[in-house]
C-alpha cells in the first residue's frame, strides 16, 4: 500500500500551527486485528478542533462482515451484536473523509490507523487521505524525552488525563487530542 499522507516531524512548529488557527482532527479506529490486507475498521472516533475548541465530533460502529475475534472483542468491549445491526463502513466513509477534509490528523501510532483507513478507503473505491498526519507517539517522545513509557494509557494516566473507555475510539481519540494538547505546551 502506497503512503499518502506526509507525518509532521519539525515538532517546534506544532504549536505555531495550532495558534495560528489550523484545524485539526484526533482519530482512533478500532479493528478485528492488526493487518489491513485481512482485518477491517469496527469503529472510528474522532474529534475536529482547533485552537477556539471542538468543530465536530464522529463516532461510528460498522459490520466487518466477519466474525470479530474473542481478544478484540475483551480489549475494546465491541461484541458481535452490537456491529451485525450496523450498515457496512463503505456507507460511512464519505461523511467521515468529507469531516478530515483540509484538516490535519492526528492519532497515536499513526501509521496503524492511516494503514486500516487508507485500506478502506481502497476496498470501497474510494480515494486514499492525503491529510497531513500528527503522531503523537513521536511527539511525546520528543516533548517528553525522560518518560519511561510512551503508550497513549500511560500518558494519559501520567498527566491525568481523563481516559473514558480505553480502546473505545472516540474515548481514545479524545485522550490523544488531550495528549497533543499537553504536547503543545512544550517550547524546546
Amino acid at each position: 500500500m502506497k503512503r499518502q499522507n506526509k507525518i509532521l516531524k519539525d515538532f517546534r512548529k506544532l504549536h505555531l500551527l495550532y495558534e495560528e488557527g489550523a484545524i485539526f482532527t484526533a482519530f482512533d479506529t478500532e479493528t478485528t486485528g492488526l493487518s489491513p490486507t485481512n482485518c477491517r475498521i469496527i469503529e472510528i472516533g474522532a474529534i475536529k478542533f482547533s485552537k477556539e475548541g471542538i468543530i465536530q465530533t464522529y463516532s461510528q460502529l460498522f459490520n466487518p462482515q466477519c466474525e470479530i475475534p474473542y481478544f478484540i472483542s475483551q480489549l475494546t468491549h465491541i461484541n458481535q451484536d452490537m456491529v451485525d445491526c450496523c450498515k457496512t463502513i463503505n456507507c460511512h466513509l464519505p461523511d467521515f473523509l468529507e469531516m478530515i477534509n483540509n484538516t490535519i490528523l492526528i492519532a497515536h501510532n499513526a501509521q496503524f490507523d492511516l494503514n486500516f483507513l487508507n485500506a478502506e478507503c481502497e476496498k470501497s473505491g474510494l480515494e486514499s487521505t492525503k491529510n497531513k498526519v500528527i503522531d503523537t507517539l513521536q511527539y511525546s517522545k520528543w516533548a517528553f524525552p525522560d518518560l519511561e513509557k510512551h503508550k497513549l494509557d500511560f500518558l494519559a494516566d501520567y498527566f491525568k488525563i481523563n481516559k473514558g473507555s480505553s480502546h473505545r475510539a472516540f474515548d481514545d481519540a479524545e485522550t490523544c487530542r488531550q495528549l497533543f494538547l499537553k504536547c503543545t505546551e512544550v517550547r524546546k
